[in-house]
């Protein structure tokens, strides 16, 4: 028995049809690009006494994003309101469809996925295949 795309439409009810969700998952200049995107970013990490600093995935954790985008405000203009909904679908996404092993991260492809906001993306597709690939390498 095996998972299949009906059953992610069924369950998720995310789109199975439309464009391919295919991206390049290059985190080069990812914080430059969110704050583009959402108009700030994570902290770079502190350089340990060693020079060396931790290695962090690229996105945001959770509690940085509740504690940037928990409350859009009420006088906020469109930009401002479709921002908090581009990072509120990233949220949800990354912590039910697309989750990671960690339970802490935002991976940035994902918001990086929700650049145009009107896009037909199979994500039922795409996340079929995030599941696949999770499987396999278990």
């Amino acid at each position: 028995m095996t998972v299949t795309l009906q059953d992610v439409s069924m369950i998720t009810a995310v789109p199975i049809e439309g464009k391919p969700l295919c991206m390049s998952t290059d985190s080069e200049g990812w914080r430059h690009q969110m704050e583009a995107l959402i108009g700030m970013s994570p902290q770079e990490p502190e350089v340990e006494d060693g020079g060396k600093k931790d290695r962090v995935p690229a996105g945001a954790t959770f509690t940085w994003i509740a504690a940037n985008f928990a409350h859009c405000p009420e006088d906020a203009d469109d930009e401002v309101i479709q921002r908090y909904a581009r990072v509120y679908m990233w949220y949800v996404i990354s912590r039910t469809i697309f989750a990671d092993g960690t339970g802490k991260n935002a991976p940035w492809m994902w918001l990086k996925a929700l650049t145009v906001l009107d896009n037909k993306f199979s994500w039922g597709s795409a996340a079929l295949a995030y599941l696949y690939r999770h499987v396999i390498n278990c």
